[in-house]
């Protein structure tokens, strides 16, 4: 039977579970990733290890983890590969350490590995039970599930769409060059936040939008924070009115790998859709989100500090009917106070308020 060693730790008040697993975790897609931590979390509750899981491995800055987000600001400062090695105290044995996982974990501290083999991935298992019933986790992970009679497969995903309003603006004002200068500014801002997530993946870009997702609700709001927050302070000192409006949703979409346009992956249905819609209904400086998103977004993250971000307010701007979508879409926001609108969208052509929020 195969084992792992892991550090069963306290930091800062909290219970964490750090997994050291070698560099080629990089390689893994952020969905197996996800399955990979599920695992990992029915081991040590099969062990009595309580805390957040947290994989780790090392990177050429140091080392690199998978952590929610509420937790990046203390990782950050605390976490090394140095400390890791130190911390090792708890040695875990389960027939589920076999495949991808094993080999991940048989000397997490190499570098400079090879490449794992195509079509890696780790064995699926139900779900541990606790009390007589599924354990649920506390943010909805990525997943796939094989498809009904088609080549395709199926995700849950968090979506984010986000456009930058008043580009042509920009192209009267400064020019065509100047302007373009600004777009890909712009864009060096978006991908530089982006990197610094656990599981955001670029999906598309087209023009002024970008098309994410992320495995997480928080994940996503505190991206979308950090990225108008860094986008406000790089062109807000010299006046450029430079400005993104962002949309929110969950849902689950077919997953096209057809390479297409020089994409190596694509999303599909009707969700996808909805997302659109929400970002079309933001004003600049706008992150809008749907029910599910709020719901989980705002119990992991409030009351937590993001790093960077100043004090952070949550609206409920009530059902909308929006075009394309048969039922009505309860709509809220996020914003950081003093920077976002935070109030509710005005109709449009695409989208009508229903009902005003009764909070």
């Amino acid at each position: 039977m195969n084992t792992i060693q892991v550090a069963h730790v306290k930091v800062q008040g909290s219970d964490f579970v750090f997994v050291p697993v070698s560099s080629q975790i990089k390689q893994v897609p952020p969905d197996v990733r996800q399955t990979l931590v599920r695992q990992i979390r029915d081991i040590c509750r099969s062990a009595s290890l309580g805390g957040e899981v947290v994989l780790a491995w090392p990177s050429e800055t140091g080392i690199s983890y998978l952590a929610d987000s509420r937790y990046h600001a203390v990782l950050s400062k605390t976490l090394t590969m140095a400390s890791l090695r130190g911390s090792l105290n708890k040695q875990l044995s389960s027939p589920v350490i076999s495949g991808l996982l094993a080999q991940l974990t048989a000397d997490p501290f190499a570098m400079n590995l090879p490449p794992l083999p195509t079509g890696s991935a780790p064995e699926t298992r139900a779900p541990a039970e606790e009390n007589g019933g599924p354990v649920a986790h506390r943010s909805m992970p990525a997943m796939h599930a094989e498809s009904r009679g088609t080549s395709s497969a199926t995700r849950v995903v968090t979506m984010l769409f986000t456009d930058l309003v008043g580009s042509t603006k920009l192209k009267q004002e400064f020019g065509d060059s100047k302007a373009m200068q600004l777009v890909r500014e712009h864009h060096d801002i978006v991908r530089k936040v982006l990197a610094g997530t656990a599981t955001g993946e670029e999906v598309s870009t087209s023009g002024d939008s970008f098309f994410i997702v992320f495995a997480t609700p928080s994940e996503a709001v505190t991206f979308a924070l950090k990225m108008q927050h860094e986008v406000e302070g790089k062109f807000s000192a010299d006046g450029i009115r430079v400005q993104d409006r962002i949309g929110i949703h969950v849902g689950e979409v077919y997953v096209d790998n057809a390479k297409v346009a020089g994409k190596t992956f694509d999303f599909n249905g009707i969700q996808v859709d909805t997302s659109s819609r929400i970002m079309a209904l933001a004003q600049g400086k706008q992150i809008l989100m749907s029910r599910f998103v709020y719901d989980n977004a705002f119990q992991m993250l409030n009351g937590h500090e993001i790093e960077g971000i100043d004090l952070v307010a949550w609206r409920n701007h009530g059902s909308y009917e929006v075009k394309g979508v048969q039922a009505p879409v309860e709509i809220f926001e996020v914003g950081e106070v003093g920077l976002a609108p935070l109030k509710a969208p005005p109709d449009s052509e695409k989208a009508k308020r229903l009902v005003a929020a009764t909070r």
